[in-house]
């Protein structure tokens, strides 16, 4: 595909937003977690008790606060989030869970795919980790 063919498949996939309930279960999961993370964050508490209750889990609660954490600082700009009740995914949120479907898959090559070119190449590493570990625990 030529360059500009695929930033018009690019764009063309952003207009029509990803639904929620179109990704696989953990993908879901982590989403919903990462937008009770900004619920928290907005309301300036800690948002470890929620996870571990939703995820019955404190390792995979802690695992998903540092991809949290780690998807903070290595994105280029602010993480959009969607409303906890929106079945739509924001194109950030759509990103993640294309990074969680490889990282489950241990697929590198796709994980790299999904964030070439947006994330700076000296983070791909540190996201690899991180997601892989939460989605380790979460299953």
């Amino acid at each position: 595909m030529t360059p500009a063919g695929s930033l018009s498949a690019t764009i063309a996939r952003l207009a029509r937003p990803a639904a929620l309930l179109e990704q696989s279960p953990l993908a879901q999961e982590v989403i919903l977690a990462i937008r009770l993370c900004a619920i928290a964050a907005k309301g300036g508490s800690d948002p470890l008790p929620a996870l571990a209750l939703r995820l019955r889990h404190c390792e995979a609660a802690f695992a998903v606060h540092e991809l949290v954490r780690t998807v903070t600082r290595c994105w280029p700009e602010p993480f959009g989030v969607g409303r906890a009740c929106c079945q739509r995914l924001s194109p950030d949120e759509a990103t993640l869970a294309q990074m969680v479907e490889a990282g489950q898959a241990r697929r590198r090559v796709d994980f790299i795919r999904a964030i070439e070119g947006f994330v700076p190449a000296a983070a791909h590493e540190t996201l690899w980790e991180a997601c892989t570990h939460a989605v380790m625990l979460m299953r």
